[in-house]
């Protein structure tokens, strides 16, 4: 068992309108927040199989003493509880798979793990959550109450939310709780809070609970990274009408993305499913020198012992993705490790593949959870 945090810093670097020469000069990792958690075999847990346990307890890591009401849940699912009196907790009703499990409590840093469950499995995992301490001097803090906290507040909002079709309809509710830095001597905007955000996605149908861990975020030239540690709560739709809206815009939004494209990688099925694929250089893949995807071109292989494949490939590809209401173009690179991944998409380690184009454009009003 591994600590998490080391995995989850999101570089996102939109290029809206890419230069051939500029992306292969800056060829730096973008990936979009939808992948943000740890695998979950889904596909198990329907087919009937019986689902694990994960129990624990919940200290602080200075005095020992158990800590009450702490969150406990599986990051980008619905999964989760709260600790009781004597700082412990119980998840039931796991699908088989990687997940990462997150403890998050205000006044203490949060802390996640990966856990595997494979079938009946039942394990033990113990928490110690350092309490916050005070920042230092190297940022300037901005007041709630001036003008400049709520320009930045805006900035923030933007690179946050982002900008796809459901962003309109996702409402971060809670922004008081913010802090807004600037690092000194630069444009570069740095947001904190000790509070758990909650974000209510009207067109998805779903309330967040999330702890942000890290937010850094270049105004000038809009690129950053972040961290978020979400839960999701299904929100009670008004009518049944609002229902089917909910479940039509949850697979547009699921359509064409990066996860849709894995998905269809491991079936075999890319065509079938709109996705049209090119390898190349990132200079070529722009300028038409290219050719179409082969089984050459990249291995896909079943872990042993597991519901995981690898994927590995060693140059650019443009992924092309069409259908009736969207046309989509992006690029993908893999990094120095292969790429683990399940059956349903979710990869394992999201900043194993670097990306450029429209999937950058995906952030938390596309989020879906993971189950």
């Amino acid at each position: 068992m591994c600590t998490a945090e080391s995995v989850l810093f999101l570089n996102l670097i939109p290029f809206p309108n890419p230069c051939p020469t500029e992306m292969k000069r800056r060829s730096l990792p973008a990936l979009p927040l939808l992948l943000l958690g740890a695998l979950t075999c889904v596909p198990g847990a329907l087919s009937g199989e019986i689902l694990g346990t994960v129990t624990g307890s919940v200290r602080d890591a200075e005095t020992g003493a158990p800590l009450v009401n702490t969150n406990v849940y599986l990051s980008s699912t619905t999964i989760g509880t709260n600790t009781g009196p004597d700082g412990r907790y119980m998840l039931t009703n796991i699908p088989p798979g990687v997940f990462q499990i997150v403890a998050s409590r205000v006044g203490h840093r949060v802390k996640s793990e990966f856990v595997h469950i494979d079938r009946t499995d039942t394990l033990h995992t113990d928490f110690a959550l350092e309490p916050v301490t005070l920042q230092g001097e190297e940022v300037q803090v901005v007041a709630h109450v001036n003008r400049e906290w709520r320009r930045l507040l805006k900035d923030f909002r933007r690179a946050f939310i982002g900008d796809g079709k459901n962003a309109p309809e996702c409402t971060l509710l809670n922004p008081e709780v913010l802090d807004f830095r600037k690092e000194r001597g630069t444009n570069v905007l740095i947001a904190s809070t000790d509070s758990v955000l909650r974000i209510e996605n009207r067109s998805l149908g779903y309330r967040l609970y999330a702890r942000l861990g890290v937010f850094d975020w270049d105004v000038d030239i809009d690129r950053g990274k972040f961290v978020l540690y979400p839960r999701f709560e299904s929100l009670p739709a008004t009518d049944s009408a609002e229902e089917r809206l909910w479940r039509a815009n949850r697979l547009s939004s699921y359509r064409g993305s990066l996860k849709h494209f894995l998905c269809s990688l491991v079936a075999g099925n890319l065509e079938a499913e709109g996705f049209h694929v090119d390898s190349g250089t990132l200079a070529g893949l722009q300028s038409g020198i290219s050719h179409p995807l082969s089984p050459g071109d990249y291995t896909l292989e079943r872990v042993p012992d597991q519901r995981l494949w690898k994927l590995e490939f060693g140059t650019w590809l443009r992924v092309d993705y069409a259908d009736e209401s969207s046309r989509l173009k992006s690029y993908i690179e893999l990094g120095s490790k292969p790429a683990i991944l399940d059956a349903a998409g979710n990869l394992a380690d999201p900043l194993c593949i670097e990306v450029v184009g429209d999937w950058t454009k995906y952030r938390v009003a596309d989020l879906l959870p993971l189950d």
